[in-house]
């Protein structure tokens, strides 16, 4: 993977973080399917190897420091299966529906604009 790749990859990764990342783990806690992700995880994990040994070389370390806070997001992602299995157990919980289905809607008032 060269290192344009690499970026373009990782810079995809952060939009997912960012537009819905905050949303599938409310849902899923540690538990994500990965097919969720935009690409395979050994693939971002690879881009993203790259991407932090190229700014650690130029000295760009809040560079390295950002890649390695979104590693932790990527953990929790897991085998689509698993995944699934463990989230229905907590939708089939009456009262994890009771505290949770009230802030669903938050995370969309959040994402509006105020200038829009």
């Amino acid at each position: 993977m060269t290192l344009n790749e690499a970026s373009k990859i990782v810079n995809i990764y952060g939009k997912y973080l960012e537009l819905i990342g905050g949303r599938l783990m409310f849902l899923f806690s540690a538990n994500i399917p990965e097919s969720f992700l935009p690409f395979p995880k050994k693939m971002i994990e690879e881009a993203m190897s790259i991407l932090a040994k190229h700014h650690h070389n130029t000295g760009n370390q809040e560079a390295v420091k950002a890649i390695r806070n979104s590693i932790g997001f990527l953990t929790a992602h897991t085998d689509d299966e698993r995944a699934i299995l463990e989230v229905l157990k907590v939708f089939n919980d009456p009262e994890w529906r009771k505290a949770t289905l009230p802030a669903f809607k938050e995370f969309q008032k959040k994402g509006i604009r105020k200038d829009f």
